[in-house]
């Protein structure tokens, strides 16, 4: 993601709830650094934290991670 747009970053904030700004900013360096982040707020399994963000990406096709 392109640093992160206010906009953007808010709408993740808005779907998990349990992230704090330092792992959105950190968690979009990286998207396996994103999952690991959701998986341990939110205590998801590595199945259910993929879908999520799968579709959290499809519907906002902004959000693009700076390193993959």
């Amino acid at each position: 993601m392109n640093a992160g747009t206010p906009d953007l970053i808010v709408r993740i904030r808005t779907e998990w709830a349990l992230l704090t700004e330092e792992d959105v900013h950190h968690g979009l360096q990286h998207r396996e650094n994103f999952l690991d982040r959701l998986r341990h707020r939110h205590n998801l399994g590595l199945d259910e934290a993929e879908a999520q963000l799968q579709k959290f990406e499809q519907e906002n096709p902004s959000l693009q991670f700076e390193k993959s």
